[in-house]
């Protein structure tokens, strides 16, 4: 274990990766992208070498990013599943005076 495994940016990182409520997931990915952040700044402001966190700080955004094309995705078709719900719905009338009429 590494001593930046103990900086907030981690346990954050650690907690968007492993959520599995898709509803608290952006939320999630935004809160571990600002730590990032925040801590990208302090490292600017400390002397020496940190290439061992830069490096899993550049793999933490990579994978933060995958998970916001995952999220983008399962919303969109979240969205059209509503959509298509919606029209179902709209023409129940007409199925219903079809099968009377039948």
């Amino acid at each position: 274990m590494t001593g930046h495994d103990r900086q907030k940016w981690v346990e954050l990182y650690k907690t968007a990766v492993f959520e599995l409520e898709q509803s608290f997931m952006a939320g999630r990915i935004a809160d571990a992208r600002a730590e990032i952040v925040k801590r990208v700044e302090a490292l600017r402001q400390l002397p020496g070498l940190h290439k061992t966190e830069q490096r899993a700080i550049e793999d933490a955004l990579n994978n933060l990013r995958f998970l916001e094309r995952e999220d983008a995705q399962i919303t969109e078709q979240r969205r059209k599943a509503e959509v298509a719900l919606e029209q179902l719905h709209l023409l129940e009338p007409t199925i219903e005076r079809l099968q009377n009429q039948g």
